[in-house]
């Protein structure tokens, strides 16, 4: 003789528990973020005479970062230049002697590191004026930014939820099994 009652709730606790693992994890998710880092350019090393211009095509709202080597060109020594990183309007204006905003600006001497976040997505103007000094200078430049991708993927929850729910619904099954009814009187 077996626990009728046990041996009921073991089953549907295993039937539930191999539903959770094979149909419900299928279909609970959960939202992950990443963040992915894109190098636009990684070393880039040019002669900067009066005025350069390196264009990059960005996404909004991502953080920018990268670093500036700047040498003399005849010595080699570090140097300083005027740097800017214009958005495609303001760099309209510039260009055009008027007045415009950068997203970021500073002289830089020897290597330096630097760091904005763009408003809006589009083509930004990395330009290095070089027209205050007599000479000409090397410039090393990399650029890349972080961008965070949202994607969901299955919860690994649910399967841990199956899990215990077959193993505790096979145990009741078992117990319900072999446990002996107690004797009635």
């Amino acid at each position: 003789m077996v626990l009728f009652k046990t041996v009921l709730v073991g089953v549907a606790l295993l039937v539930l528990g191999v539903l959770v693992l094979s149909v419900v994890s299928q279909y609970v998710t959960m939202e992950v973020q990443q963040v992915q880092r894109h190098d636009l350019e990684m070393k880039a090393e040019f002669l900067v005479g009066d005025v350069v211009d390196r264009p990059y095509s960005l996404p909004a709202n991502v953080p920018v970062s990268g670093s500036v080597s700047v040498a003399e060109a005849p010595s080699n020594k570090s140097g300083d230049i005027q740097f800017f990183v214009f958005d495609a309007e303001n760099y309209q204006r510039w260009s055009a002697n008027g007045q415009a905003g950068s997203v970021f600006s500073a002289t830089e001497q020897g290597i330096s590191n630097y760091t904005f976040t763009n408003n809006q997505a589009g083509v930004y103007h990395f330009v290095f004026d070089n027209r205050a000094s007599l000479f000409k200078k090397y410039v090393n430049l990399s650029v890349s930014y972080n961008e965070i991708i949202t994607s969901r993927v299955r919860d690994p929850r649910t399967n841990y939820l199956g899990w215990a729910l077959s193993i505790v619904g096979a145990f009741v099954l078992v117990y319900g099994l072999v446990r002996k009814p107690p004797a009635q009187w």
